[in-house]
């Protein structure tokens, strides 16, 4: 019986490092990528210059909230109970308007940036795919995720491939 358990194990020891041997692993630095992808810093300015349009926005109208509630402040004594409470509304309701445009905002730019990104991440993942096929390597990581990646060789870096991919605009080759 312990023969036989004994065979069983070395059996599972050697197909599973059959296994482990024959697959490749590499990475890529997708934050170097897209530095040097034109798109993608078009991409970005794009989204930032949305953004700062937005924020001044927003700015404008917190300046705007701070002036009233300096006058409020400043005449308040002279306001009767009915107008105080008046006055308290308008701010209160001032503030909230800007409260739920800096929410739409956020969402605004999350959509923006996905808008944007999604054709060029899209486009980065085939030319990663196709250089880690090329390459014969079985798993890609991304070295900007280093919660799963702790440490690289860079031998196996694939990251200027795959920018000479994308900057050449070519397709896997064909074996």
């Amino acid at each position: 019986m312990k023969k036989i358990l004994l065979a069983v194990f070395a059996v599972f020891a050697c197909s599973s490092l059959a296994v482990t041997q024959s697959q490749r692993l590499a990475y890529v630095d997708s934050e170097t990528i897209l530095a040097q992808l034109q798109e993608a810093q078009d991409a970005k300015a794009a989204v930032d210059d949305a953004v700062k349009q937005w924020q001044d926005e927003l700015d404008k109208m917190g300046k705007d909230l701070d002036s009233s509630v300096q006058d409020y402040q400043n005449k308040s004594a002279l306001y009767s109970p009915q107008k105080k409470d008046d006055e308290q509304k308008r701010l209160s309701d001032m503030q909230q308007k800007i409260r739920e445009l800096q929410l739409k905002r956020q969402q605004d730019a999350a959509q923006l940036r996905d808008t944007k990104f999604q054709p060029i991440r899209t486009k980065v993942l085939k030319a990663i795919e196709g250089v880690a096929k090329e390459e014969g390597f079985t798993f890609v990581f991304d070295k900007l995720n280093q919660t799963v990646l702790l440490f690289a060789d860079v031998k196996y870096d694939l990251t200027f491939k795959v920018i000479d991919r994308l900057k050449r605009g070519t397709t896997a080759k064909t074996k």
